[in-house]
């Protein structure tokens, strides 16, 4: 995974999948009216693999991405989740609420309010196990080599036992709420959404605890020194299949068996939690100032037909071959003046007007408007090229002629996002900030690349004998992103990144960040 750390926008690019990369944007907003950024992505795709506006057009491109806006998790830790002083904590609210079903208030609102805490602490603990388990893991890998090794040392082990006695604390918590959530007045949406939570709380426990153990044993002094800890967090780990066998939930593993179940249920479960941070995204799939530039073309496109037709008809009689020839002839230009401007106003006008608009409404606050996305791609010639992108691009060539080595085609893909963290901010007390994900699947680009390795007949130097050697075959696809967006006082920032992601015909091999200095 690449980071980098900007002033409001914090980027991330990673391998989702072998055929689908991710680049997600953290955006920290302030109180102001409106808050807008862009995002410029110039792809830089090998001509070897035919990719081009004859075979790769804008749909081909939209169908290829997923693009996901979320509010961020709030971050509330583990032991202040179970603070009854702490009113933002959606434990605390699930109880309070849970305690006014209990009092007779059985309004559908007030169901709908716990479903969404619930929601809500799944996602909060998640991240919050995540992040925990993520510093230990690399704190553990040098545990015994980082300076100063006394004060690592110390944080290592105070933040493990702490953790460890955190997570008993929130078990003992949510084992209270469990007890409340079997009496009969308790709407059916809601134990079945706290079951949902339980089961995904149990594989998040196994998944992430999983990973720390194995962490704690690796080093025989970090084993040795945490013994007592990997015991207890062994004694959560190693309850949880049980657990959810015994409460009859799907999500049970089996050794042995195929286990898709477990997988799916995962999916599921997460996409059901997770539910509660995403936003509506409304679809406008052309601007309507497009579609004027489009009829223009057309239009102009007829019009030659018409004045050929005209001038024509005042020479030929309308029933001689002439006339005729005139008009069919007339008739096959209409149709490429009409792509040829087409294709001219794609490629001149994305700076101006954009391929789709989308509009972003807040799904749990009546559907408000709370943004706007609007974005374009196309192809763009060498001369079209940016002179800050082109040098970027050309940062790590050896030669000035490695570029004639190396010829690639360049299609561009500007997004512009812009945001009412006014709107946000009356809305929301704890969902606040955003995530911006875009996935992009690189299949389409490797549909015509050769073989994913070759054979390389080379002479022992030793033996004299001729061999063979299997080489892996790979492409390159670079990336330059360029971020920009204002800052509190509106100052603009610019901010870029270059990205090489090597591919071969099964998919992508890896990324590689070029650095820029």
């Amino acid at each position: 995974m690449i980071e980098d750390q900007n002033d409001i926008l914090d980027s991330r690019i990673k391998l989702h999948d072998r055929h689908r990369f991710e680049i997600k944007l953290d955006i920290d907003l302030d109180a102001s009216l409106k808050s807008s950024y862009e995002v410029e992505t110039y792809f830089y795709v090998p001509r070897a693999l035919n990719i081009g506006p004859h075979n790769y057009t804008k749909d081909d491109f939209y169908n290829s991405s997923q693009r996901y806006i979320r509010f961020r998790t709030p971050k509330i830790s583990l032991g202040k989740l179970c603070d009854p002083t702490l009113q933002t904590s959606p434990l605390n609210r699930i109880k309070e609420d849970l305690g006014r079903v209990l009092s007779g208030a059985g309004d559908q609102d007030l169901a709908d309010k716990i479903c969404n805490e619930f929601r809500m602490l799944g996602c909060i603990i998640r991240g919050e196990i995540r992040d925990y388990v993520k510093i230990f893991v690399a704190g553990l890998a040098t545990y015994g080599s980082a300076v100063p090794a006394a004060q690592r040392k110390l944080f290592v082990a105070e933040g493990l036992e702490n953790f460890l006695g955190d997570l008993k604390a929130l078990e003992a918590a949510l084992s209270s709420v469990k007890a409340n959530l079997s009496d009969p007045a308790v709407p059916v949406k809601v134990r079945e959404t706290a079951a949902f939570f339980d089961e995904y709380m149990s594989l998040i426990l196994e998944e992430y605890l999983t990973t720390l153990i194995e962490a704690l044993r690796k080093d025989p002094e970090v084993r040795e020194r945490f013994a007592d800890v990997e015991k207890g967090v062994l004694a959560i780990v190693t309850v949880q299949n049980r657990y959810r066998q015994a409460m009859k939930y799907p999500s049970v593993l089996v050794p042995g068996s195929s286990n898709e179940t477990i997988i799916y249920r995962r999916g599921v479960l997460k996409k059901f939690i997770s539910s509660v941070l995403y936003l509506k995204a409304e679809f406008s799939e052309w601007e309507g100032l497009t579609q004027i530039f489009f009829g223009l073309a057309a239009g102009t496109a007829m019009f030659f037909v018409v004045v050929v037709t005209f001038f024509v008809g005042r020479r030929y009689a309308v029933n001689s071959m002439p006339f005729l020839l005139a008009v069919v002839i007339s008739y096959i230009f209409k149709d490429r003046i009409k792509d040829w401007l087409k294709l001219l106003f794609s490629k001149n006008l994305t700076r101006w007007i954009s391929d789709r608009k989308i509009d972003i409404l807040d799904s749990s606050g009546g559907g408000e408007r709370i943004g706007l996305l609007k974005e374009a791609v196309t192809f763009i010639s060498d001369r079209n090229i940016p002179p800050d992108i082109a040098r970027l691009r050309r940062i790590d060539n050896i030669t000035s002629v490695d570029e004639e080595g190396k010829p690639e085609r360049v299609f561009k893909y500007k997004k512009e996002i812009v945001l009412y963290p006014e709107v946000i901010i009356k809305s929301h007390e704890r969902r606040r900030d955003l995530n911006d994900i875009m996935r992009f699947n690189i299949r389409d680009l490797i549909a015509q690349a050769d073989d994913s390795a070759a054979d390389y007949p080379y002479v022992d130097p030793v033996t004299g004998e001729v061999r063979v050697a299997a080489c892996a075959r790979v492409y390159h696809l670079n990336m330059v992103l360029k971020y920009t967006y204002f800052d509190k006082e509106a100052k603009v920032n610019i901010h870029y990144e270059r990205i090489r992601i090597v591919l071969n015909k099964d998919g992508i091999v890896r990324l590689e960040e070029v650095k820029l200095a």
